[in-house]
This record gives structure tokens, sequence and C-alpha cells, in this order.
């Protein structure tokens, strides 16, 4: 299998606050029609569903009939959820779910999830302090489905708002990595070996390409990348994960 997928991808855009960099960079990728869009959540700002429409308005403009898939980000408040499913169905939605999409001549794979975080912001321990179990509990539904989907895909990709890894996210402060990703993820990557992780959340990363074992991993962050993310793959030999060795 060497068919080569196609993948635009980004995160962050605020609603109107990168709406013009989304604009801009939409016009200046490669000419080839990309097989899907990843959207790696943050879309909308602080919970304004209005955000949503501008930006798909955007995309489904310059790329009619391409599948969207998107996680939801830490913008995309919990109460707001239902409706940016039912006002925007076209789009894929994935909450520590799983989509399978025949993209040209490959199968794929998409796992989608906020992902986790190591640390508790403040003001997430001051109000939702069970996300702590939330996303200890993650972890291994993540490492499970990822598993799941690799046994029915060509291409496997697990797609989130928070890093799996603190290799994407360098260029913000040290001591801030704990609250924009989960490095306990990193064992899920080595181990269960998705072909591609992608993800947003931290904007002002300097290094937003790297390799976890065999995954390549993403930060798809709009204003980290000053645009959006054009990514060129194809399915490699599968191998059989780590955890399901006998």
């Amino acid at each position: 299998m060497a068919s080569t997928v196609r993948l635009l991808a980004f995160g962050d855009v605020h609603g109107m606050q990168y709406l013009s960099v989304l604009r801009a960079s939409l016009k200046s990728i490669p000419p080839e029609v990309p097989h899907a869009i990843l959207m790696a959540g943050d879309v909308i700002d602080r919970g304004d569903v209005s955000g949503m429409g501008l930006v798909l308005r955007e995309v489904t403009a310059r790329f009619r009939d391409v599948p969207i898939v998107s996680v939801f980000g830490n913008d995309e408040y919990h109460e707001v959820e239902d409706r940016l499913v039912k006002e925007f169905g076209y789009v894929i939605w994935l909450n520590d779910s799983v989509t399978v999409l025949r993209l040209g001549e490959v199968t794929v794979g998409i796992v989608g999830s906020r992902g986790a975080l190591d640390k508790l912001t403040h003001w997430q321990r001051r109000n939702m302090p069970q996300l702590e179990t939330v996303y200890r509990r993650r972890i291994v539904v993540l490492r499970r489905l990822i598993e799941e989907v690799s046994r029915v895909s060509d291409l496997t990709i697990l797609l989130t708002h928070y890093a799996p890894t603190y290799q994407t996210i360098r260029g913000e402060p040290e001591k801030i990595y704990p609250y924009m990703g989960c490095g306990r993820l990193e064992e899920v990557l080595k181990e269960a070996r998705p072909d591609l992780a992608v993800h947003a959340h931290a904007h002002n990363a300097t290094v937003t390409e790297a390799a976890v074992g065999l995954t390549k991993v993403y930060n798809v962050s709009l204003p980290a990348r000053r645009g959006v993310t054009y990514i060129t793959t194809t399915p490699r030999p599968k191998l059989v994960p780590a955890s399901r060795r006998s």
C-alpha cells in the first residue's frame, strides 16, 4: 500500500482572532485537494459558537465535499458541544471516539479526543477537579481505541487538542508543559504506534514536528505555524503493538 494521503490540518483559530491567518494560508497551500481536513480544537473562542460558522465558511469555500473531522478544544466548552454537533452536522465530531474513512485507496482510522493534561490548570482545579480522573482514564481509552482501529486501517491517526508529547510544545515556557499536554501519552504512542499524532493548543511552540517512536507528531496550531498545515503521508507496514505481543 503506497498511495499518498493528503491532509489539511489546523487548530487554534479562536474564531475571529486568527481568521485572517486562516484565510490567507488557505490560498497558499498546494493545489492538490486534500483527502480530509482535520481540526484540532479551539476553532472557536471562549464558547462562541458563531466562530465555527466563520471558519467552516472559509474552509468549505476553498474545498467542497472534503470530509472534515474535528475534536473539541478547551474553548469549545463542554456546555456548547451538543450545539456544535447539531448546528454543524456535516463535521465528523470525535470525542474519545473513532471514525474510519476511505480516502482514495487508503482506509484511514482517526481516533479523536480533547486529549489529556499532566496537571490541571488553576481554573480546572477550582471548577472541574474531576478532570484529573477523566484524564487518567482517557490515557487508557485512547490506547485501546488506537489499537482497535489499527486492526482495520491502513493508516491510523490520533487527533487531539492537547499535546500527546512535550516535544512539540517546545518554545512555550517549560514550567507550563504539564498544563499543555500529557507526557504520559508518549508511552501510548510508542506502544500502540499510530502513524500520525496531530494536535494544537501550543500557540508559541517553535518545534512543531517530532517523532515519538514510529509516530510522526504534528503541532498544527495556526498561530505557531502561521498558517494551516498540509501533510502528505503514506501508510507504513503494520507492526504488532508491543502491548499485543505474546
